[in-house]
């Protein structure tokens, strides 16, 4: 591995969010005090940090949204099944058009409100978005379904 890129959160319960970043990478954390934890991952190549700020909260506009983006089927049906198992509230897409390309995903979201996407790509698409998709399922995140996405 020649980088990791970082990823710094503010969260309001730490211990949450460590039990849902800890069901989703599949991986215990790093290092994990009582107002920071930390995940050095390396796959998908990551460092997410996780800071305790009492009283946070997410504000809820735009179309941000972190993703991880998988490169065959199989890899995103493992990751998928992981979810499910623990008990995570999850958003299925399949053959969605987004950002000019066409995908299956999965979409969680942390306790603090952020949206994570889950895709395999299977074709690129002539649009940003497919024609006849009803909003809810654009492939732009949970809270932004209606705006454009960024992927």
């Amino acid at each position: 591995m020649e980088f990791r890129p970082h990823i710094s959160l503010n969260v309001a319960d730490l211990e949450a969010s460590v039990h849902f970043y800890r069901a989703v990478f599949a991986a215990e954390p790093t290092k994990h005090y009582a107002d920071y934890a930390n995940f050095r991952l390396e796959e998908p190549a990551l460092h997410l940090a996780l800071v305790v700020q009492p009283g946070h909260v997410r504000s809820r506009g735009g179309d941000e949204h972190f993703g991880i983006e998988m490169f065959d089927a199989g890899q995103l049906a493992l990751w998928q099944s992981r979810a499910k198992a623990a008990g995570l509230p999850m958003r299925t897409e399949n053959a969605v058009t987004c950002c000019y390309a066409v995908g299956d995903k999965f979409w969680l979201t942390d306790p603090d409100g952020n949206d994570w996407e889950f895709w395999v790509r299977i074709d690129e698409a002539p649009a940003m978005h497919g024609e006849s998709r009803p909003q809810e399922q654009t492939g732009c995140p949970p809270a932004a379904a209606a705006q454009t996405c960024r992927a």
